[in-house]
């Protein structure tokens, strides 16, 4: 019973905070960066991130109600493959987002959340965007059986949606002249492209993480994961 309740409490709390956040939260971001969709909240990994993890929660929660947990079902029902697909790509997002944010934020927060930024945002909402997207999915990891895909398929789907949103990054800089990320502008291009790609090898890193960790949590999973590995 405690797991439908952890999916329904995350989807709720996600869904209410995406709301708030177009209703409430007003940011000037640059007269270049405010024209962009969802108040401009698009440009950022974090809405990115923070919406996949809601869909996953409402996916999580459907298949409590219509599918199955079971740790290695034989004929597992589409809303069971949907939500392991999902959490494959959930779980080493939220992790990196939670943190290369705390991360930057430690050494100097102005260069990815500046003070008239960060007024605008209470603990309440930013401890859910940048901290509690990763606490939930490792709860999730620890108390829900998860099936992952081929590793090809997996690794394949972490790179579809970073390399979107890098590419997404620079066409905004390409338009505009300006870094969504303050950080960005201090680098020159060798350093920019560095962290980038790194950005995208600790995402590998963290799914080869859950990866693991799913295999011993899940004993059951090892033979067969091992098949799909190969």
């Amino acid at each position: 019973m405690a797991l439908p309740l952890l999916h329904i409490f995350s989807a709720v709390l996600n869904s209410y905070i995406l709301w708030y956040d177009q209703v409430y939260v007003n940011v000037f971001y640059g007269n270049s960066l405010d024209t962009y969709p969802f108040k401009s909240r698009i440009l950022f990994l974090t809405l990115w991130n923070f919406v996949l993890h809601g869909f996953y929660h409402w996916v999580a929660f459907a298949n409590d109600v219509f599918g199955t947990d079971e740790a290695s079902p034989r004929n597992p029902p589409l809303i069971r493959k949907l939500k392991d697909l999902l959490f494959t790509i959930a779980f080493p997002l939220g992790v990196y987002v939670s943190i290369a944010f705390w991360s930057v934020y430690a050494v100097d927060k102005e260069l990815i959340f500046p003070e008239h930024v960060e007024k605008a945002y209470p603990p309440w909402i930013n401890h859910p965007l940048h901290t509690f997207v990763s606490v939930f999915i490792i709860i999730e990891m620890l108390t829900s059986n998860v099936t992952y895909p081929r590793r090809m398929v997996g690794l394949a789907m972490i790179n579809i949606f970073m390399f979107s949103y890098l590419v997404f990054l620079f066409v905004v800089y390409g338009r505009t002249g300006e870094w969504v990320y303050p950080v960005l502008a201090y680098f020159n291009w060798p350093l920019r492209i560095s962290f980038c790609l790194g950005s995208v090898a600790m995402g590998h890193l963290f799914y080869f993480i859950g990866e693991s960790l799913n295999k011993t949590f899940n004993p059951s999973l090892k033979d067969k994961g091992n098949k799909k590995s190969r």
